[in-house]
């Protein structure tokens, strides 16, 4: 195909020697004599990309001519200030003004032949490059839709997960139930629950699987699923033996089968920490089972207890057991089940919140309802943290009504 130059020149002459110059050597032409026809037809959408362009013609001269393609045009165009000036200086305001090169009055065909070759070049790669940044936008645009639909389906799989908290969750007879929530990223690898388990015993747990992201929510969404007691069978906490009858499986029978059945996990390295206990409501006896996970607090009307973790987590070794640690709440009596994403907040010094802060709080705000204790806990990790979480928080408290 035949390259299209316009030329622009005032004097016939050198016009027509241009056109037949430029013809003879497979370029087709389109001369005109002045700056603004020039200007009109660079206008068009099938305007030439070369361009040679006389230095003086009247109205729009070739030097104005330039500073207007450079300021408006579309889509790049080579051009070529024809002149008879050869002082440095008047070449190097042509330059300036956005000419691409020069060329001198009268001109020689082969160095005019150059100087266009060197223009398609320039043009040729001008549009490589057109063609791979349209090529890159496009893709730009596909992955922010790819971001735009993953994100929706993690803000899906989110509400999921919320649904499995126990938003509506009964009142259970001479207690108080509160619990905090906070993922750090769409997706949390911490849940909990609180569950009926017949007419005097209720369950609850807080795990934390290991890791961020999908993968460790995915594990902590199946996890709950696990440890509900569902309706009509035999679940991992209830075995059923009659009809209508079912016996609660212990905490360390649960742990101990919960152990078996993700020991697999181990080989990847994803585990998870768990607290689960089973609070009797006619004793206030809670059992429970600590699988590395951190401290629970239990503070009374004049103690506070650190309950230490009473086994290695959930998949780390295939034949783990876990020992069962009893307590006996009183009226008044606070429990306090925390994931580690509390107490290793850190702030700009990198210095966690830590455990004592965390019972300070608790104990400081002792004589205010269990609610108001959790959010003002919650206020002073925000602060320190400045409001950047590093891992999910989550918190299961229970107190004996007083």
């Amino acid at each position: 195909m035949r390259t299209k130059v316009l030329v622009a020149d005032d004097d016939a002459v050198t016009c027509r020697l241009l056109e037949r110059t430029l013809w003879k050597n497979d370029y087709d032409v389109i001369a005109v004599s002045d700056g603004q026809a020039a200007w009109n037809i660079l206008q068009s959408e099938r305007s030439p990309s070369l361009a040679i362009l006389d230095w003086m013609m009247p109205g729009l001269n070739g030097l104005d001519l330039v500073r207007r393609i450079r300021q408006t045009s579309h889509k790049y165009t080579f051009t070529i200030l024809l002149t008879s000036k050869s002082d440095p200086a008047d070449i190097v305001c042509g330059l300036e003004a956005g000419a691409d090169d020069y060329l001198t009055k009268p001109f020689h065909r082969d160095e005019l032949l150059a100087r266009l070759r060197v223009g398609e070049r320039i043009l040729q790669l001008e549009q490589i490059l057109a063609e791979k940044n349209n090529l890159l936008q496009c893709k730009n645009q596909q992955l922010a839709q790819a971001n735009l639909s993953m994100k929706q389906d993690l803000m899906a799989a989110a509400e999921v997960q919320e649904t499995l908290l126990p938003h509506n969750l009964a009142p259970i007879p001479r207690t108080r139930i509160e619990w905090l929530f906070r993922p750090c990223r769409e997706l949390a690898g911490d849940t909990l629950n609180v569950f009926k388990l017949d007419e005097t015993h209720y369950g609850l747990y807080l795990l934390d699987v290991s890791g961020h992201g999908v993968r460790a929510a995915l594990l902590s969404v199946t996890l709950s699923r696990i440890l509900s007691p569902l309706p009509d069978e035999s679940s991992l906490l209830r075995r059923k033996f009659s009809q209508q009858k079912y016996s609660i499986i212990s905490p360390a029978e649960v742990g101990k089968k919960l152990n078996r059945r993700f020991a697999a996990s181990a080989q990847s390295g994803q585990y998870f920490t768990l607290v689960y206990g089973i609070l009797d409501i006619t004793t206030l006896d809670f059992v429970f089972i600590s699988a590395g996970h951190p401290e629970s607090i239990w503070v009374t009307h004049r103690d506070v207890i650190r309950l230490e973790n009473t086994g290695l987590p959930i998949g780390v070794a295939p034949e783990a057991t876990f020992a069962e640690k009893t307590i006996n709440l009183s009226r008044g009596d606070r429990l306090f089940i925390h994931s580690d994403g509390i107490s290793e907040a850190i702030n700009d010094e990198e210095e966690q919140f830590g455990l004592q802060r965390m019972i300070r709080t608790l104990t400081d705000t002792h004589d205010q309802s269990l609610r108001q204790t959790i959010d003002s806990l919650f206020q002073q990790v925000r602060l320190w943290s400045g409001g950047t979480f590093q891992d999910d928080i989550s918190l299961l408290a229970l107190e004996i009504s007083r």
